[in-house]
Parts: C-alpha cells; sequence; structure tokens
C-alpha cells in the first residue's frame, strides 16, 4: 500500500528570504497600516500575505463622525 502523500506548505517569500509579515495589514482610512500579528510590524501593506479594510475589524475609525451638537448661546 502507498504511503500518503505529505502536504507542505512553503511559503514563496521565505523561501526567498523576502521581509514580509504572515499577518494581515489592517489599512486605515488615512492610510495608516496596523497588523493583526504584530503590533511592532512596521512593514507595508505590501509586505503582508493580506490585507482588508479597517472596519472587517470593528474599527471605529472608519465610520462618520456623530454630527456636532449645535452650540448654545450665551445668555
Amino acid at each position: 500500500m502507498p504511503e500518503p502523500a505529505a502536504v507542505t506548505a512553503v511559503c514563496y517569500d521565505c523561501e526567498q528570504d523576502l521581509e514580509h509579515c504572515h499577518g494581515t495589514a489592517l489599512v486605515h482610512p488615512d492610510g495608516a497600516v496596523e497588523c493583526t500579528d504584530d503590533p511592532a510590524c512596521r512593514l507595508g501593506r505590501d509586505q503582508h500575505v493580506l490585507e482588508a479594510p479597517c472596519e472587517d475589524a470593528d474599527c471605529p475609525c472608519g465610520l462618520p463622525e456623530p454630527a456636532a451638537l449645535p452650540l448654545r448661546a450665551s445668555a
């Protein structure tokens, strides 16, 4: 009986020794990028395996700001 095939996931960027991150880059409306795996990660969005808009992670910064309350006239 033949042996079952082993599935090996190999990252191309790891094999090529390229600087990259396996986390997801959360992209904020102002263009800032935040890594889901490592808060200290400073790599750009194109150096992450995945990217998503920050609102996908329930980040409030992508939501419209509430309307300002009208100012009261001083007496």
